[in-house]
């Protein structure tokens, strides 16, 4: 006979019905004893239409009402002066339950991508947010990550998002104090920063969220992350914590050199994080791959990137490329959910157009039919089919969850492949009309993310319309506009 927990109950218990997650059935069960959320069992009524049923994050309203009172949505992302009458204690926070409610988004969406604070770890700040600005302050900037991580378009196109997340950013930044003469930072100010800087960027205040990675970068150096013998000295867990705190600062620094051209100043330490049981065996394999994306984005290629690209050459180039072609690491990947393949092929993908990029820049690429198909001119046109068959293969929204990041990674390898068919010469035959259709599906999955023609509303278009007046005889060019 089935043991009492591995039964499936017939009857949920209203938080559980609410939040939509598996519900033992027991007197208090097993999800709210975690969540620290009242279990009731109300009578069950008749079957309602879907429409007028109670909608997941209805709460969320509660924290809009609360917080309207002290904080416009629609205000500056700075952070107001509190009155030094304001006491420790804000009694103007949220019911918990609009913290707790995100937590599983979180624990699914969020922390595969950023294995640093678990779950367990916030809910604890979340219970402490009333007598803890600290604790207040990253819960306030947990929801507002977890908001814009787990929707699958971007938050551009839905105002009422945008503006909560900007309420969200800016009461966490009204409860950071800065650290004292004899404060000691931890990992969770870290954190703080890091998130801080990606609800930044997705308010597209990009200047702004790389002060705070750079703060972040700073604590990391005061908790001499850097330093092999003080890590030495830490217990496993926190040892390995620490670790990834300083990869996961370093996969940022790295993407935002390449997307906004920033100086880095962090080396990459000498081997991946440390082994921690506590960690997911699916989530420690993604982060070591995303750790080996950027590793590819060493000192030489920033040089070429950021400076002076006389220095590239034909042998760099392909053995940059190569190295990205790696066959174990795509394999070890594939194994992974697809959430996380989603991000790390994408990204394969785009340091592999910025690649090609600058041996096109330094005129090293050639279109003769014996040269290396790692140095060729038509080199994107082959990335596109295998973008083109990976991403008919994952549900679309697992690549919007990513948020604004992804949008630009795709545009920059969409433009990078139109701009090869509109200069390769027109040669009709099967190669083509592939040549075409690979196009066409990206154009069409690039689009169906709104808020990506809200960053770049004409660029693309126009060279759309310049493939579509060059294939003229081809009748499916007519959905390039």
């Amino acid at each position: 006979m089935p043991s009492s927990e591995n039964r499936r109950t017939s009857k949920a218990c209203d938080p559980c019905k609410r939040r939509k997650v598996k519900c033992n059935g027991q007197t208090r069960c097993q999800q709210c004893t975690h969540a620290g959320l009242p279990c009731t069992y109300t009578t069950s009524l008749p079957d309602q239409p879907r429409k007028k049923a109670v909608r997941r994050g209805t709460v969320i309203a509660e924290c809009r009402t609360l917080t309207s009172k002290s904080t416009n949505a629609d205000s500056s992302l700075a952070p107001r002066v509190l009155s030094p009458h304001v006491p420790q204690s804000i009694a103007s926070h949220p019911n918990p339950a609009f913290f707790l409610e995100l937590l599983s988004d979180y624990e699914q969406y969020v922390y595969p991508m950023s294995p640093v604070i678990t779950a367990d770890s916030i809910h604890e700040m979340i219970m402490d947010m009333t007598d803890s600005t600290d604790a207040g302050s990253f819960a306030y900037i947990f929801a507002a990550v977890t908001m814009d991580l787990t929707r699958s378009e971007p938050v551009q196109d839905a105002p009422a998002t945008r503006d909560r997340i900007a309420m969200l950013l800016t009461r966490s930044l009204e409860l950071r104090r800065p650290l004292g003469l004899d404060s000691q930072p931890s990992v969770m100010h870290v954190m703080r920063d890091v998130f801080t800087e990606m609800s930044c960027m997705t308010l597209r205040r990009p200047e702004l969220g790389h002060m705070y990675l750079r703060e972040a970068i700073s604590l990391l150096y005061m908790l001499n992350a850097h330093s092999e013998d003080d890590l030495a000295r830490l217990d496993l867990e926190p040892r390995a914590r620490l670790q990834r705190a300083y990869w996961e600062c370093f996969i940022h620094e790295r993407f935002t050199a390449l997307t906004y051209h920033r100086p880095t100043c962090l080396n990459p330490l000498k081997a991946l994080p440390d082994h921690d049981v506590s960690l997911p065996a699916d989530v420690e394999i993604g982060f070591n791959s995303c750790i080996k994306n950027f590793c590819l984005v060493d000192r030489q290629f920033l040089d070429f990137w950021l400076g002076d690209r006389s220095g590239v050459t034909a042998g760099w180039v392909e053995e940059k490329q190569s190295q990205l072609e790696d066959i174990d690491w795509h394999c070890e990947v594939l194994q992974l959910p697809k959430m996380q393949q989603a991000d790390l092929i994408i990204t394969r993908h785009w340091l592999r157009t910025l690649t090609w990029q600058m041996g096109l820049s330094n005129t090293l690429l050639s279109s003769s039919p014996g040269s290396s198909i790692l140095l060729s001119l038509s080199f994107p046109l082959r990335l596109s089919n295998q973008l083109r068959q990976f991403l008919t293969t994952i549900p679309r929204d697992l690549v919007g969850i990513h948020g604004s990041g992804i949008l630009k990674k795709l545009f920059e390898i969409a433009s990078t492949i139109a701009d090869v068919v509109i200069h390769t010469p027109y040669t009709p035959g099967d190669d083509t009309v592939q040549r075409i259709h690979d196009i066409l599906f990206l154009k069409k999955f690039v689009y169906s993310f709104a808020g990506l023609q809200s960053l770049w509303p004409e660029l693309l278009t126009e060279k759309f319309e310049m493939i579509r007046d060059k294939y003229p005889g081809i009748k499916e060019m007519e959905l390039l506009v």
